[in-house]
């Protein structure tokens, strides 16, 4: 069922390409993020820098990133996150929809590892969740820029907003998630 929705978008987005200005993704709440993620950490920014992949045929964008904690996977004081774009010299690429990460700044990374071991953004930008405070409260938001959200049954076009979570709640949902994926085993 999962690889027939992936053929449905491929084909939505091959047959409207040239008319979409925003990349097509599945609309991701917490669970689902936690459940499809390695690494889940909190960390700030602290560098970044663009760099060809090994063919030259695209930019990602490399994230040096201190760890403050990790609520899923193994903890490292650092981590290495990559995005698809950036630019390297004079040629930039951008790609719809790839967090857009910025230095100095807190986040809540939902990772995942790639075949060439570099931990990614789960489902683009909806991955990355901001920090904030506000009278006195950590708050979490992620962002669905750049993206056209579809609904993950039936895939069929959503007004989405981005969620907005408390810290502590969303610290709660990765807890309860990971609890309940043990107890499912």
């Amino acid at each position: 069922m999962q690889v027939l929705r992936v053929l449905i978008v491929a084909a939505l987005i091959s047959i409207g390409g040239a008319q979409l200005s925003a990349t097509l993704a599945v609309k991701l709440d917490v669970a689902t993020l936690t459940e499809k993620s390695d690494l889940v950490v909190i960390g700030k920014v602290d560098s970044k820098e663009a760099r060809w992949d090994a063919g030259k045929k695209g930019i990602w964008t490399h994230h040096d990133v201190s760890v403050s904690e990790t609520l899923k996977g193994k903890h490292e004081k650092t981590r290495d996150v990559v995005t698809r774009g950036g630019v390297v010299g004079t040629t930039g690429q951008n790609v719809s929809g790839s967090a857009k990460l910025e230095v100095g700044t807190e986040y809540v990374f939902f990772l995942w590892k790639d075949d060439d071991g570099r931990y990614r953004v789960q489902g683009m930008a909806q991955g990355a969740f901001q920090l904030e405070t506000r009278e006195g409260v950590k708050y979490a938001k992620n962002s669905l820029a750049g993206l056209s959200i579809v609904d993950p049954g039936t895939l069929k076009p959503e007004k989405a907003a981005a969620l907005d979570l408390k810290l502590a709640d969303l610290k709660k949902k990765v807890a309860d998630q990971q609890k309940n994926a043990k107890e499912g085993e």
